[in-house]
């Protein structure tokens, strides 16, 4: 008997860790990010921990970036930008969280994706062929990302509310 009170107390203490580290983690991740979210750059360095942005980029000659969702939810509207010619890649990472990236129905998306109890949804409609690509590296932890040429709610959302 002893032993199992001892065992649902570790349980109960590494649950309360498991919780309580990340959301610090996080929080202090909020302090040191570096954003980058000027609509004519080139690059982009999004990092949305704890809330929700719209960004619009319109770069001449878009060549990529990071993103970053943790606990929070981002819309990367790069339907007024064009791609460099050598293409572009946009390097996510959304744990707890979701991005929808809506591109041209122009380009041309390329999409590589590690999801953990996650997941890629690409709906963009881009041509085959030769011409810039945009690749786009996903890692997805408990979370998401959505590529979409309109915007629309991408998972859904409005018709469950």
């Amino acid at each position: 008997m002893r032993r199992s009170i001892k065992v649902a107390s570790l349980l109960g203490a590494m649950a309360v860790a498991g919780v309580v580290v990340p959301t610090v983690a996080a929080a202090i991740a909020k302090q040191r990010a570096v954003i980058i979210d000027d609509p004519e750059a080139p690059e982009i360095a999004l990092s949305t921990i704890f809330e929700g942005v719209e960004v619009e980029n319109r770069s001449p000659e878009f060549r990529g970036g990071t993103t970053v969702c943790w606990y929070g939810a981002q819309q990367l509207d790069l339907r007024g930008a064009t791609l460099a010619p050598d293409g572009a890649a946009l390097r996510a990472r959304c744990i707890f969280g979701g991005l929808q990236v809506l591109v041209p129905e122009t380009w041309r998306v390329q999409v590589r994706s590690i999801p953990v109890f996650g997941g890629v949804q690409d709906s963009s409609s881009g041509p085959d062929g030769e011409g810039p690509l945009l690749t786009i590296e996903a890692v997805c932890v408990f979370g998401g990302v959505s590529i979409d040429t309109h915007d629309e709610d991408a998972w859904g959302v409005a018709d469950r509310a």
